[in-house]
């Protein structure tokens, strides 16, 4: 505790400083860096391929994805300039210049008129996706300041295999949902549900409540959510359009949660939900130990 109180209030003094005091810590931060970026490059740049199908400056930029994780840079530290990116891995400056260009639109690293290239908060957000909360809506942090956009909603006249999952008529109309899930401004997951489009008139084009599936579902529609259960899995993004919408490259990793949620009364799920949440969003989970007489099977009483 007393270093991370410690480290918050630097934190705080250091963004009080003069440019010129942040210039030095900037400057003084370099000389390891770059020495660091020579060990590593000598050591990766023989694996960018010319002839892969995969462009260079693509390849270029996983490298220095790469670069930034295993030495585990800190928001702040100076970038190597594009020049040396160039000389170091043997490609052209343009390559380089488009490989750093990804990456800050990606939001691993920024740019300072006349001061230089550095790096970003790489941590956006926790998630508490494996906890006891039912709506995703609910499991961001309180403080984060959460946007949805609806990227598309229609109903789908045959989907036999959401049909099936929820074990209907291969033929029955399936409302499909697609949401784009922001946190402070940046694109963090994007999430398809299907539904049974029947039992929920209008859903394709009424506002949410409170920006919530659930709540719709439980406040507008009448139905009491008993249980979601969720899956996790890591793979590479292969879809073309949410690598768009989540700015980041086709293959990247990500994690991909699926979903079924079942209602009171109901043994069939009425939800089928797939969300697509990109790198750097941590999952956050608390378990609970049980005491040595609960392990026993006696419960544990008040002043135990």
């Amino acid at each position: 505790m007393t270093c991370c109180l410690e480290k918050h209030v630097c934190d705080s003094y250091t963004d009080l400083w003069p440019l010129e005091a942040k210039s030095w810590m900037a400057t003084q931060s370099t000389s390891a860096v770059g020495e660091s970026f020579a060990t590593f490059t000598t050591h990766v740049r023989n694996r960018l391929v010319a002839e892969s199908s995969i462009p260079l400056y693509d390849q270029l930029g996983r490298a220095l994805r790469r670069f930034i994780e295993e030495q585990q840079l800190e928001p702040g530290d100076r970038f190597p300039a594009e020049e040396t990116i160039a000389a170091q891995f043997l490609v052209s400056r343009l390559t380089a210049n488009r490989a750093v260009q990804e990456l800050i639109r990606q939001g691993w690293l920024e740019r300072e008129r006349g001061r230089g290239t550095f790096v970003c908060d790489q941590h956006i957000v926790d998630l508490a996706l494996l906890s006891e909360n039912l709506s995703l809506t609910e499991q961001f942090p309180r403080d984060a300041v959460l946007r949805t956009e609806f990227i598309d909603r229609k109903v789908l006249r045959t989907e036999p295999r959401v049909a099936q999952t929820l074990d209907l008529p291969p033929n029955t109309p399936i409302l499909y949902l697609r949401r784009l899930r922001f946190v402070d401004g940046r694109p963090v997951m994007v999430c398809d549900t299907y539904l049974p489009a029947g039992r929920f008139q209008d859903l394709d084009r009424g506002v949410f409540v409170r920006g919530s599936l659930y709540a719709t579902l439980q406040e507008k529609y009448g139905f009491t959510i008993d249980r979601s259960e969720r899956r996790v899995k890591a793979d590479e993004l292969a879809d073309p359009d949410v690598a768009k919408l989540l700015r980041v490259p086709a293959f990247s990793p990500v994690l991909i949660l699926t979903g079924l949620t079942f209602v009171d009364g109901e043994a069939k799920p009425i939800e089928v939900m797939k969300a697509y949440v990109r790198a750097r969003v941590a999952f956050k989970s608390t378990v609970r130990g049980k005491t040595s007489r609960e392990v026993r099977g006696t419960p544990a009483t008040d002043g135990d």
